[in-house]
């Protein structure tokens, strides 16, 4: 009933915005046409195309597949590191009943299951956004009028099999009551909240990543294909769901807590299967933070820590921790460098750091023109080069340099990347 309804009110508005729809449907068919050619040439120079598959739906989706979501809550973030109020996205939320295992392969498996065959078909990987929201979304009631009360007093949507404030996830819950921290300090959105799951369980919870990972793999890609974005919170259920699948974490090393070894940002702690990065569209970028570091006086700790990982102890890693102390651009390669001699097998680089740009891409939690609108100017190719040749942008072959000599690779190997550090500015000005 509720389909056929959705399709009648689809064909009424097709009806009365033909004009409009034909226009629109002509602006995709070029972007379409043109994400094509793009790709196409990517590959010729041995280049993949990622995706963003953002974890929130529209109002337009809600719209045409209303049958698809789950009524009465909303999907949103818990207090964190990363921000310690949460945040009330209010974006609508899958029905999740087929990972509930109630009613077999309901709309919202197939809603989301369109979503990852286009994108796997258009693209060569997938940056996961928010991968929480595959296994345990963070949820919170629609009709609090208060929203961020209602996130900071929501729920995880399968790890509530006994919450007062929210019953009617009762029904939805994979957790067991016996899988919860006993501690009754533990906060429902600590990463222990939940402590324990059998075989079973996971599969329930990795329905959403297990249908990720089979469409990947049926267009002849791998899971090295998949980024996941998850950043300081990694709750256990998602833990074990990634672990399933050889799946990691996103290590950002500008967040590092010097104070911390076990700090999951530092870069020793990065696993094989992580993605390390020294900043993301969401942070201040590098070339911005080196200055705050020289000013503020935290510049020598964070040196030392870099040097620690590039240089062996003494004299070497004394000198180039000093010379990374008092100067801007080697404390930025020395961090870039650090990406390439850790565990990880994937280094994410942020554009704004590669080519030098001291301007914010996005202040998170704020609204303004200026937020996602950073490019790369026409004079790119010059300014790029002219930064360089000051060492206030990423000289990749350096960089690599620095991390071979920390790696033991061999002396030939580091000698040419050596020689292509110096020519690079010259190159890239002559292209």
């Amino acid at each position: 009933g509720e389909e056929r309804a959705a399709a009648a009110r689809i064909a009424e508005v097709r009806a009365r915005h033909a004009a409009r729809i034909e226009r629109y449907a002509l602006g995709q068919l070029l972007a379409h046409e043109q994400h094509a050619a793009v790709r196409a040439r990517a590959s010729a120079l041995g280049l993949h195309l990622l995706a963003d598959l953002q974890i929130g739906a529209s109002d337009r989706d809600l719209w045409a597949w209303p049958h698809a979501f789950l009524a009465g809550y909303r999907l949103g973030a818990p207090p964190s590191r990363t921000n310690p109020e949460g945040q009330p996205w209010g974006y609508p939320l899958l029905d999740p009943a087929d990972r509930a295992g109630a009613r077999g392969d309901t709309s919202g498996r197939r809603l989301f299951a369109a979503r990852l065959a286009k994108l796997w078909d258009e693209f060569d990987g997938l940056r996961v956004d928010h991968p929480h929201g595959l296994v345990d979304p963070w949820v919170y009631r629609a009709d609090d009028p208060d929203a961020l009360h209602a996130v900071q007093h929501g729920a995880r949507l399968f790890g509530s099999p006994a919450c007062p404030e929210h019953p009617a996830l009762a029904e939805l819950a994979i957790a067991r009551p016996g899988d919860l921290n006993p501690d009754p300090a533990t906060v429902r959105w600590a990463e222990d909240w939940v402590v324990r799951l059998d075989d079973e369980q996971v599969a329930r919870y990795a329905a959403r990543v297990d249908l990720l990972v089979a469409t990947a793999r049926a267009r002849g890609r791998a899971t090295d294909d998949v980024a996941c974005e998850v950043l300081s919170t990694l709750p256990y259920p998602l833990a074990r769901v990634l672990e399933r699948h050889g799946l990691g974490r996103f290590r950002v090393t500008q967040k590092a807590d010097l104070a911390n070894p076990r700090d999951v940002y530092r870069s020793e702690n990065a696993r094989p299967e992580d993605w390390i990065m020294v900043g993301t569209h969401d942070t201040r970028p590098l070339w911005q933070l080196v200055e705050v570091w020289l000013r503020d006086g935290s510049a020598p700790a964070r040196a030392a820590r870099v040097a620690e990982r590039l240089a062996a102890p003494g004299a070497e890693r004394a000198q180039l921790a000093d010379a990374m102390a008092r100067d801007a651009g080697a404390l930025a390669l020395g961090h870039l460098a650090e990406l390439f001699a850790s565990p990880a097998r994937q280094v994410m680089v942020f554009f704004a750091d590669a080519f030098g740009f001291a301007e914010s891409y996005n202040d998170p939690g704020t609204v303004s023109e200026r937020n996602w609108s950073l490019r790369l100017p026409p004079s790119w190719r010059g300014d790029y080069a002219a930064r360089l040749a000051q060492g206030r942008a990423l000289n990749l072959p350096r960089a690599l340099a620095l991390a071979c000599r920390a790696r033991g690779v061999a002396a030939d190997l580091v000698a040419r990347l050596d020689a292509d550090a110096l020519a690079l500015p010259r190159a890239v000005a002559a292209e």
